[in-house]
């Protein structure tokens, strides 16, 4: 880990290029590609396909839109970073693959850094892939019926901010949504494929064994070598700060500075909407807006085809957005997309910002500037204060909840501005002495605005709330042992509701099974065979209750795998699992639990035939003995290079797989599709960070890889198996500790 020192800001942000270049420059240069749509330059035609979906989605233009929003001082950071990059390019040996692709890297500059933040944040997005997924669902069953297959958070679901009601408003805008889209045509599209996750939380001094506030942090995103994050150190100028920041991005993202520390996670919040648009019949470079026909703009995007020609794609947009529609095989409407990205703001400007801060007022106020998807911001700092926030744009909109495509032929569904900077989600020093976030809903129904709809259950923000109340003097080895803990509660909650409605068998099979289900406290533990059990009775259960409610052949298209593309979309199956296990407690008449929709069927009975069909399924694939059920040897994280994302060639390059607890519900998450065997995992804690905060030399952070992108250096993956058993590396922090800890020391001079 560089630990940098430097006399002001410009060497500063150069030093941290060089040696972020030095480490990670082909990780760099493919990330930027990516977002500037740009891989088939170096792959030839099979990189084509990246390079329309980026093009179409105006990946480029929000990319130069966050720079052109950026202030004096972030211009100067980055310009500074680009001159350290382009000095390693122009002076190091550069890294294999670029010879193995036979190409030399551009200089960098300020799009390259903007480029890859750019495609970061349209994964962290979300919202028109589950707009387009509500449209096929009305398609298909019609608005009554795509309502009660499109869940909202429970109201006894946890809320970040104290609440009394959440989820009624929501619903009651959702079938009104489903009757104004369907008034206006059929949309189908595509589905989706991952899902997103992180935990963060912080805790007052009055509830920590040093009396000091502790952070914690663990984002949760793909599993890549080298890792998507690059920890660092930078000292000198206007910063004194350490933490984790992106290959390619000058500056620290989550981490601490002398006087305070933060974390994130996603918000999900609703930034993206989808709209119809009526292009005129006889020239379809004309749109309809108010009664008359406007020009579209109509852009020719040449794609360059290393070893063919190029590929001329025509890209329209509306006033609006990209229409994106003609990139999708079968639609049979012009859809496009609005986007807060495509305003100037700059996220780098609010990164650095809060970089400098000094207590509370100074971080809050660094964070006017976020122009990514909102996220849920936690912090803390010497003086005693803990807060949240979550900062970002959010539309107001003039009609509808953003969940469905509307008409955007006339005004009646546009955007009214943002919710003001003021009026964003925020709370300090609580009375219970701690906030957790875990991808949970923000605030409830008394939230004057509609943030989003698509909030992860709180099963992990439970949890973890339940643990730091359970603990009244906290130490770091108690976030630990949080970050690291498997005891899913949708677990415990499946197996509340199908051990008393599975009902007598005679299945001697089934008997044993479920006696070790009956036993077991849900935790998704690595030597647990009933935690194999469990997945495989909930995802044959879950198939078989969306398959009697819709029938087979839209639940396989609901349930099928998806693309793994490396960008991660909001998918069908999370809303299966929460339907299923609603259908489910509804039909036995559970405490507080609304009865199934008559059409969907009693899913009571399915309960064992499910539970036989995963003893089938272990036998044939791992034999009859139990003891080679464990969840570990059938759960695992295959952690792929970065040069896997490239078509054709990435096929040599060997992922490396492990064995891994949890699931997509522990806390320690491991996200998997429902899938039985289960396919490799989608989702992991991307890196862990854990600060008692003003002790900054004791902070802990730990990656599932190492810092090198570089598969020959020893700093590789050094840090994995550390990783994988719960354990960390400190992220120090005063000079005499980093000088007496270090391995060599570099010196950049000018020539």
């Amino acid at each position: 880990m560089p630990h940098i020192y430097a006399a002001n800001n410009d060497d500063l942000f150069f030093a941290q290029g060089f040696v972020q270049a030095q480490d990670r420059l082909f990780q760099m240069d493919l990330n930027r590609r990516l977002g500037l749509g740009r891989v088939a330059e170096i792959t030839g035609p099979l990189g084509v396909a990246f390079d329309k979906f980026a093009r179409f989605l105006a990946w480029p233009r929000a990319a130069q839109a966050q720079l052109d929003g950026s202030d004096g001082v972030t211009r100067a950071a980055i310009d500074a970073y680009s001159a350290g990059v382009n000095a390693f390019i122009a002076t190091g040996p550069l890294p294999a693959e670029f010879r193995v692709l036979a190409y030399r890297p551009e200089p960098w500059d300020a799009l390259s850094t903007s480029a890859w933040g750019t495609v970061l944040a349209w994964g962290l997005s979300c919202n028109w892939e589950t707009e387009l997924l509500r449209a096929w669902l009305l398609d298909e069953l019609g608005p009554e019926r795509a309502a009660d297959m499109t869940p909202v958070y429970r109201p006894d679901y946890a809320t970040t901010l104290p609440d009394e009601m959440v989820g009624r408003r929501l619903a009651a805008g959702l079938l009104s949504a489903f009757r104004e889209t369907v008034a206006h045509g059929p949309v189908g599209l595509p589905l989706g494929s991952q899902s997103l996750g992180s935990n963060n939380w912080v805790v007052g001094g009055a509830r920590t064994n040093s009396g000091r506030p502790h952070l914690a942090n663990d984002p949760h995103l793909p599993p890549v070598f080298p890792t998507i994050w690059y920890a660092c150190h930078l000292s000198g100028g206007d910063y004194h700060v350490a933490g984790f920041t992106l290959p390619g991005v000058p500056g620290i993202i989550i981490g601490h500075n002398d006087h305070c520390a933060w974390g994130i996670t996603n918000a999900f919040p609703d930034i993206q909407d989808v709209y119809i648009e009526r292009f005129d019949p006889a020239d379809p470079t004309r749109y309809e807006v108010n009664g008359e026909w406007q020009a579209a703009e109509v852009a020719q995007e040449t794609i360059r085809v290393r070893g063919l020609r190029a590929v001329t794609v025509t890209v329209r947009t509306t006033r609006h957005g990209p229409v994106f529609s003609d990139l999708l095989p079968g639609v049979h409407a012009d859809l496009s997309y609005d986007w807060t990205l495509f305003r100037p703001g700059s996220h780098l400007q609010a990164v650095l910002a809060t970089n400098r801060a000094a207590n509370w007022p100074s971080f809050r106020e660094a964070l006017r500037h976020w122009s990514f998807p909102s996220q849920n911001v936690v912090y803390a700092d010497t003086g005693g204060t803990i807060a949240y926030m979550m900062p970002g744009l959010v539309p107001r909109r003039r009609n509808g909840d953003g969940l469905s495509p509307v008409p955007g032929w006339n005004d009646d569904f546009a955007w009214d501005g943002f919710i003001p900077f003021e009026e964003l989600p925020r709370y300090v020093n609580p009375p219970e002495g701690f906030i957790a976030t875990a991808n949970n809903c923000m605030a409830g129904d008394s939230y004057p605005y509609l943030l989003t709809g698509e909030w992860l259950a709180d099963y992990r923000v439970r949890r973890i709330r339940e643990l730091l109340a359970a603990s009244p003097k906290l130490t770091l080895d108690d976030h630990r042992r949080i970050q690291t803990e498997t005891i899913s509660l949708m677990a415990r909650r499946f197996m509340a509701a199908a051990l008393t409605n599975v009902g007598e068998t005679a299945d001697a099979d089934l008997r044993d099974a479920l006696a070790r289900l009956a036993a077991w406290d849900g935790d998704m533990a690595e030597d647990s065979v009933a935690a194999t059990l469990h997945f495989g009775w909930l995802v044959h259960f879950t198939r078989a209750a969306i398959a009697q409610a819709v029938g087979p052949e839209r639940a396989a298209t609901l349930l099928a795998r998806g693309e793994q593309t490396g960008f991660p979309f909001m998918p069908f199956y999370e809303i299966a699992y929460e339907l299923a296990l609603r259908w489910l407690e509804g039909a036995a008449g559970l405490a507080g639990c609304e009865p199934p929709p008559e059409w969907v069927g009693d899913a009571r009975p399915l309960l064992r035939p499910a539970l036989r069909r995963t003893l089938d399924v272990l036998i044939d694939h791992f034999g009859p003995d139990p003891a080679e059920w464990r969840w570990g040897r059938l759960h695992r994280v295959s952690f792929q290079h970065e040069m896997t994302r490239l078509p054709g060639i990435g096929r040599l390059w060997k992922p490396l797989t492990i064995s891994a607890p949890g699931d997509g519900y522990t806390i320690n998450q491991s996200d998997l599709s429902p899938h039985f065997p289960p396919d490799p995992a989608t989702i992991i804690a991307s890196c862990r960070l854990i600060i008692d905060v003003g002790a900054w030399d004791d902070a802990l952070v730990a990656l599932p890889g190492g810092q090198s992108g570089h598969p020959a250096s020893p700093h590789y993956r050094d840090r994995l198996a550390e990783w994988r058993e719960g354990h960390y590396f400190p992220l120090l922090f005063s000079r005499p500790r980093v000088l007496a800890a270090a391995a060599g020391t570099w010196h950049l001079e000018p020539a």
